[in-house]
Formats: structure tokens, C-alpha cells, sequence
């Protein structure tokens, strides 16, 4: 049962594993491997720290802005 305030958080990533139209294979290659791993922290830390991270929803850009951060600072 979902409650109200439910907000999908993957509806700004690009999930689906074939390639598309305009990708290149190395791209289609770099996005599948960014898509994986956003999968696997998000398994690690759960629904409610992604919520907090990624209010208006998760995409790669803001992943990768993340990661830039933390490295930095």
C-alpha cells in the first residue's frame, strides 16, 4: 500500500537496458554503469536517505555532482 506523499524516485534516470536511438555504445556503457551503481547505494542505504539526497527525484547528473562534492570537500 503506498501512502500519499509517495514520490517515484527513478522517473529522471534512464533505466531501461537497451541502448537507445541517439546513444553511442560508449555512452549506453557509461550510463548502464552509472545506473548500477546509483542501484547498489541505493540498496545499501534504503528509500528514506535517497528521499533526503534526492528530493525532486534521482538523476545521473545529480549522482555524479554527489560524488563530486564528497571528493572535493
Amino acid at each position: 500500500m503506498m501512502n500519499k506523499d509517495f514520490k517515484p524516485l527513478f522517473e529522471n534516470l534512464n533505466m531501461n537496458p537497451a541502448r537507445g536511438e541517439n546513444e553511442t555504445y560508449d555512452e549506453y556503457v557509461t550510463r548502464r554503469k552509472k545506473v548500477n551503481f546509483i542501484l547498489k547505494r541505493y540498496k545499501q542505504v534504503g528509500r528514506e536517505v535517497f528521499e533526503s539526497v534526492f528530493p525532486e527525484g534521482v538523476t545521473i547528473e545529480g549522482m555524479d555532482n554527489m560524488i563530486k562534492n564528497t571528493q572535493n570537500g
